[in-house]
């Protein structure tokens, strides 16, 4: 041991340190990731709570942004004041039905009502048209206003398939008390209202059947404006080319009035077609159609009520019998069927009809003259038995 080993030890012994041995004088080194370990539970629980709340803050923001919950669950007090007409359409909503509420100041938010809608089972009996409401309703209120069809307002209308302008003028006159004269006179500039130009210079065909809630002060202008854009729609969701139009409702209309079975429709138009062509046994030459459905026309008349051959005779350009091709225009306001039908009439070869049934209305039809004669013989029978 050298002089500065001795020296430690003399110091240390001075200042009564106790002698240790050198494996319990060692002191332990800590262990590696004991912080870490005391340190993760918390930061885990810190990131989940933290998470949670950005979640629940972010989810806040987006509802009260798209669905402001504050403006859903306000509703008026009622019992509302004033009057308001209201049009509910066909195959509306009820998410549709309290936009309108909302925009025409019955209700004062959607969330209400539609909340009340869709728990009330006779909600669906809600039938389309207008109706006399109250400015600021409770959504109750105005849920049981709709459903009370006694609150229907204006006028509802509903007009036929085949129906002529003339006929249809009659019933809108009646329904509505403005006069025949009115829809006359709104009639005469058909352009203006974006129908075509057409051969037949006229409105026939062009005004779509069906039932209409027209509103009190509605003038013969708009209920005409109305009656078209249901007829263009309809054009148009069939993908009927406007150069077209014309023609298509020509033909559609006399499919209209010559048969009165849906299923004959297609048949008819065919018909048609194939006389227009010349097929079969017309050997290439176009034949006339001869259909009394125009002569009727021409002549006023209407249902089936026989020609004479005085009207078949007449120089009207309605009359097929004389004239060749189609006539001017359509005849009448055809429907969904006969539309379909002129659109995609389906294949045959046949060039005559004859109904052979007054009371069912069956229609037989031929593609040549001696099945035809056959069948006219048919139809004389049946009427000399009626």
């Amino acid at each position: 041991m050298d002089e500065e080993d001795l020296s430690f030890r003399e110091l240390a012994e001075t200042q009564g340190e106790p002698k240790q041995s050198a494996e319990h004088g060692r002191r332990r080194a800590p262990r590696r990731g004991g912080f870490l370990r005391r340190t993760l539970p918390v930061l885990l629980v810190l990131l989940v709570v933290g998470g949670l709340a950005y979640g629940g803050f972010e989810g806040y923001r987006w509802i009260t942004s798209n669905v402001s919950v504050e403006n859903e669950a306000q509703d008026f007090e009622g019992p509302g004041h004033g009057e308001v007409e209201v049009e509910v359409a066909s195959g509306d909503t009820g998410a549709e039905i309290a936009n309108t509420l909302v925009e025409q100041g019955v209700i004062k938010a959607t969330g209400p009502f539609v909340n009340l809608f869709s728990n009330t089972p006779d909600a669906s009996t809600i039938e389309p048209g207008i109706y006399s409401l109250r400015l600021e309703m409770t959504s109750a209120d105005a849920l049981n206003a709709l459903m009370d069809p006694s609150n229907l307002a204006g006028h509802r209308v509903i007009i036929p398939e085949g129906k002529r302008l003339s006929e249809i003028w009659e019933v809108l006159a009646a329904e509505t008390e403005i006069p025949v004269e009115d829809f006359e006179a709104a009639a005469e500039d058909y352009t203006s209202y974006g129908v075509p130009e057409n051969e037949a210079g006229s409105l026939e065909g062009y005004l779509w059947p069906g039932r209409y809630d027209i509103y009190e002060d509605d003038s013969a202008e708009d209920v005409i404006a109305t009656m078209w854009s249901r007829m263009e729609e309809q054009l148009t969701a069939r993908e009927i080319p406007e150069d077209q139009w014309h023609r298509t409702l020509t033909i559609a209309s006399l499919a209209e009035m010559e048969v009165r079975r849906p299923e004959d429709y297609g048949k008819v138009v065919r018909t048609i077609e194939n006389r227009l062509e010349g097929v079969g046994e017309a050997n290439g030459s176009p034949m006339k159609l001869q259909f009394d459905s125009t002569v009727h026309y021409a002549t006023g008349k209407s249902g089936s009520v026989a020609t004479t051959d005085e009207e078949r005779a007449s120089d009207d350009p309605y009359n097929t019998y004389r004239h060749a091709g189609l006539p001017p225009g359509p005849i009448a306001s055809p429907g969904a069927g006969a539309l379909d039908a002129a659109v995609d009439p389906p294949a045959g070869d046949w060039l005559y009809f004859v109904s052979v049934n007054g009371e069912t209305g069956e229609t037989k039809f031929a593609a040549t003259w001696a099945e035809h004669t056959e069948n006219v013989e048919e139809w004389q029978a049946w009427e000399a038995a009626n």
